[in-house]
């Protein structure tokens, strides 16, 4: 059970997570940049933390590195819940955070094969001064790996962001993740990822992203192919990632068509990369 969690959320990380976003440029009303990148620190935040937490899970009560977080876990025979305490005076990366992260986990039954559910809520959780609050739900499935079937991952997300100011933000996602996997030639494996996300703020604007199939292969850093399309209040732009080199370029696509270059170790803070 263990070693399947840990399977899911390193796949998932690339989801909700730590998503392929086009941080907007520009600023309008109420809503500027840096409260869209809020919203996406904030939600690495919170996937980058599961996925350490189950990773390294041994089922006792621990410390984390930085000190500040403790992660309960709790495993039986089918179902496991992982509680991510941050208490109420935490600073990570010189962000203040605080409340807690509660995953649960259980076997799916009556599939052909082995599957099982996710579901992590929010408790009195705050990033750098935001309330964040909400649910992210999904199903792992792992096919027969001797005919390369591979893995299946679907999340839904549904958060709610809230500012001092009054200012709201809901975000809501949905990923779909394949894995397929080369069992005589593991380097030569590779994943499908699926990203279909809408923010929207109480002032009207809005920002979604979506994406043809993201090929993800073992043992490269950087997306190979596929394309990304943000669409800023009607403005849209793409970020295509090329036809299957392992590299570190992307081209990124104004309305006007203008091309740019991006370079995706330069870029990365940016969240061009996953």
């Amino acid at each position: 059970m263990s070693a399947l969690i840990a399977v899911s959320l390193f796949s998932s990380c690339g989801n909700d997570d730590n998503n392929v976003d086009e941080t907007p440029a520009s600023s309008t009303n109420n809503v500027t940049s840096a409260n869209y990148k809020d919203v996406k620190l904030a939600t690495r935040e919170i996937n980058s933390v599961v996925q350490s937490a189950m990773s390294g899970s041994s089922g006792n009560k621990k410390k984390t590195s930085n000190e500040c977080t403790t992660i309960t876990s709790e495993f039986n025979e089918t179902s496991a819940t992982v509680t991510i305490d941050y208490g109420t005076n935490c600073t990570i990366n010189e962000k203040a955070i605080s409340g807690k992260i509660i995953v649960n986990y259980s076997i799916k039954e009556g599939t052909p094969e082995l599957a099982f559910n996710m579901s992590y809520t929010l408790e009195n959780f705050s990033y750098n001064d935001i309330t964040v609050s909400g649910t992210s739900t999904g199903t792992f499935k792992l096919d027969n790996l001797t005919m390369g079937d591979g893995t299946r991952f679907e999340t839904k997300t549904d958060f709610v962001f809230t500012w001092k100011d009054g200012l709201t933000a809901t975000s809501k996602g949905n990923t779909s993740i394949t894995g397929v996997i080369n069992m005589e030639q593991p380097k030569e494996s590779y994943s499908f990822i699926i990203l279909d996300n809408e923010i929207s703020f109480s002032t009207g604007e809005y920002i979604t992203s979506k994406s043809s199939p993201l090929r993800i292969e073992n043992g490269c850093s950087y997306i190979v192919s596929g394309t990304v399309v943000t669409t800023e209040n009607k403005i849209h732009t793409t970020l295509d990632y090329g036809d299957g080199a392992c590299d570190n370029i992307a081209i990124l696509k104004d309305k006007e068509g203008n091309e740019t270059t991006i370079d995706l170790d330069v870029e990365v803070a940016d969240n061009y990369s996953l």
